[in-house]
């Protein structure tokens, strides 16, 4: 949505550019989309340097933390050493990965210049095939990264990531709902509270956990497009890791196919499941306990997206539009197609397939 969020200046703009030491070359460009912060295009050199570059600056809109945003920064820049796909963080002079002015922080990272995935796949779903493939082995790249033993990185119970998981889990603001006589009776409400246990239970199992991105989006990533008829694509980076935590390594995969592998009236789409299934176990084999829990994640991803766009726009932005507080409607449905509707047997069905298929082995290529 070509919508801006605050009214920021190109000249307050350029301040949080020439705070990270660059001098700016061109005017700033807005890029609309983001919701968490406020994105820019901005061009410009090191003082002193020669040829001018390209980057992303991102200034934050919400009450977002210096933990919080020191964790994406640590992740972005640690994802560098294996040459993961991203864009990475640069440093100002100071060498820090971010700035504050005006009580708002911001990051400056590289300009990838790519077409979102969605727009991809939207304009030619004859690349869906490549499209997931190159989607599903960059997650299981991600999950094979080693990462450092000496440093602490927040996990999914901490509350924000993953669509508030976290939060979802502990169960404070579902009990504040229904506590509340304006949601006590509301049919997401009473969904999530049949769930809660169930859920609860999901994230106890014995099954494989590391760094996760938690948004696997079409439109958290970026294509090269290939030409139209070519069914080709490359994907040039995964990005926005404001969701990213520790947490079971199959969610991410199982997020991933609640949000591709569905039309936009909830029907299963069993070729694109089995394409992102096949795919990861040419890279990363799955356990016995992950494949038989890898539908109720994909539920549980959609049960959690549901409830976050519930308690935004309906709770807490009460002059939302329509549209953004029936937002949460699609995933609520899907999460029950997939707990105990038409959708569950087809893709357990699928699952179980692709792992006879397959023996879940993977060839350990990345």
């Amino acid at each position: 949505a070509t919508v801006a969020l605050d009214s920021l200046s190109n000249d307050e703009v350029s301040e949080f550019f020439c705070a990270f030491g660059f001098e700016a070359t061109e005017e700033p460009v807005r890029l609309y989309g983001g919701y968490s912060s406020s994105n820019f295009q901005v061009v410009g050199r090191r003082s002193g340097a020669g040829d001018s570059s390209k980057y992303l600056l991102k200034i934050s809109n919400t009450a977002l933390s210096v933990e919080d945003l020191e964790h994406q920064l640590f992740v972005m820049d640690h994802l560098r050493t294996s040459s993961f796909p991203t864009n990475y963080p640069h440093a100002s002079a100071s060498g820090s990965f971010w700035v504050e002015k005006n009580g708002r922080l911001a990051m400056l990272l590289d300009f990838v210049s790519g077409k979102p995935g969605s727009e991809v796949l939207g304009a030619e779903e004859e690349k869906a095939d490549r499209l997931l493939s190159e989607l599903s082995a960059t997650l299981a790249k991600l999950h094979k990264v080693s990462w450092p033993s000496d440093t602490k990185i927040r996990d999914i119970s901490t509350g924000f990531p993953v669509c508030n998981t976290g939060d979802l889990l502990k169960g404070e603001e579902l009990e504040q709902l229904k506590a509340d006589e304006r949601f006590a009776g509301h049919s997401l409400v009473a969904l999530v509270h049949g769930r809660i246990s169930w859920l609860r239970e999901l994230y106890k199992r014995e099954v494989p956990w590391g760094l996760v991105h938690g948004d696997a989006y079409l439109d958290n990533t970026l294509y090269e497009d290939g030409p139209r008829g070519s069914g080709e694509c490359r994907l040039l980076a995964l990005i926005d890791w404001e969701d990213s935590c520790v947490g079971p390594l199959v969610l991410d995969l199982a997020v991933c196919a609640s949000a591709c592998c569905f039309t936009a009236s909830n029907d299963l789409i069993i070729p694109r499941l089995s394409v992102l299934l096949r795919e990861y176990l040419r890279h990363r084999s799955l356990s016995a306990v992950e494949a038989e829990s890898f539908v109720d994640f994909m539920a549980a991803g959609a049960l959690a997206c549901s409830f976050c766009r519930f308690c935004e726009f309906n709770v807490k932005q009460l002059d939302s539009d329509a549209k953004a507080k029936n937002s949460y409607k699609i995933m609520a449905d899907r999460a029950e197609l997939l707990l105990s509707g038409s959708a569950r047997e087809a893709a357990c069905a699928a699952v179980h397939e692709v792992m006879q298929a397959g023996s879940g082995l993977a060839e350990d290529k990345l």
